[in-house]
């Protein structure tokens, strides 16, 4: 990883930090975040993963994903990271087997 990438990782693993924090105060269920980027384009391959720890919360969260989904946004966006497809690019999805 060169030393603008490892920049860049600090930047969006700042925010999803804060995201995973406020995530967990309103979203019941919600477990963790995690991440995945091309770093010659990341604004496009960004993609945010949101775990939940059941069906059920993940159903809850789906119902009012959009405000996650523009948490996210707004956060990556205060630390120089935008979204192209904020809404494509936050996946939400259930832990398997409790693993991380």
């Amino acid at each position: 990883m060169t030393k603008t990438e490892k920049k860049i990782d600090k930047l969006i693993c700042s925010a999803l930090t804060i995201v995973c924090e406020r995530a967990k105060l309103q979203d019941s269920g919600f477990s963790w975040l995690t991440h995945q980027v091309d770093f010659a384009k990341v604004s496009s391959s960004l993609v945010i993963r949101f775990m939940f720890d059941s069906p059920a919360a993940l159903n809850r969260a789906l119902v009012d994903r959009h405000k996650l989904i523009k948490l996210t946004a707004q956060v990556l966006n205060q630390h120089d990271i935008k979204l192209a497809q904020p809404n494509k690019q936050c996946r939400f999805e259930v832990e398997q087997n409790g693993c991380r």
